[in-house]
């Protein structure tokens, strides 16, 4: 029974649902690189047509993703089975509230469910706002889309902010190295503490440790 206890405490709640969005994922990569490698052939057959130059598989691929977004009451998801799996993955995570990792959130393009892949469905560069881009800690990485147009923008040098949990615990910390006496509260540090002993001993309170 206790081994059986142990098993339950350690098994994975959803498990099914880790799979099926890792298998979507990879689904996902698969025919974005198969795609690219076939020089467009996946959306050329989808639309019927038979590519002769890989830049006119570039264009219509553009020309049929532009036309879809531009429909009334389109639901901004490209064709192709890619930008499908890709935008499913995002739903059943939504849905069965699993945070994906952040490898996972950044090669999915938020607008168009793209896998951005750099150098062919998404390109990069550094901007720095400051200056004269004299200040490093200012440089942030432009990830654009190049099916939808889309940016996103990460912080390089700057330093990244604690999440919640560790800011409250650090709050509470601090919060717990301070005392109040008649309404004045003032940090306690180690040489303070030795000269009020005295003082809180007088009215009755229990020295800080």
């Amino acid at each position: 029974m206790a081994k059986g206890d142990a098993a339950k405490q350690k098994s994975v709640p959803n498990k099914h649902l880790h799979s099926r969005i890792s298998y979507l994922y990879q689904a996902a990569t698969y025919l974005a690189n198969q795609s690219l490698g076939n020089a467009g052939q996946n959306e050329d057959e989808a639309a019927g047509q038979v590519p002769r130059d890989a830049m006119e598989v570039d264009s219509n691929a553009a020309e049929a993703s532009a036309a879809h977004l531009a429909e009334p009451g389109a639901n901004a998801l490209p064709p192709g089975l890619p930008f499908y799996y890709a935008y499913h993955l995002q739903s059943v995570s939504m849905k069965s509230q699993i945070r994906l990792s952040q490898n996972v959130k950044h090669s999915i393009c938020k607008r168009c469910s793209a896998i951005l892949i750099p150098g062919s469905t998404s390109s990069s560069k550094i901007e720095n706002s400051s200056r004269g881009g004299k200040k490093p800690w200012a440089d942030v990485l432009v990830i654009e889309c190049n099916v939808c147009g889309a940016q996103k923008r990460f912080p390089i040098g700057a330093k990244r902010q604690p999440r919640k949990g560790e800011r409250a615990k650090a709050e509470k910390e601090k919060s717990a190295s301070t005392i109040t006496i008649d309404g004045v509260t003032g940090k306690m540090g180690k040489e303070n503490r030795t000269s009020i002993t005295p003082l809180v001993e007088t009215i009755g309170l229990e020295t800080p440790k």
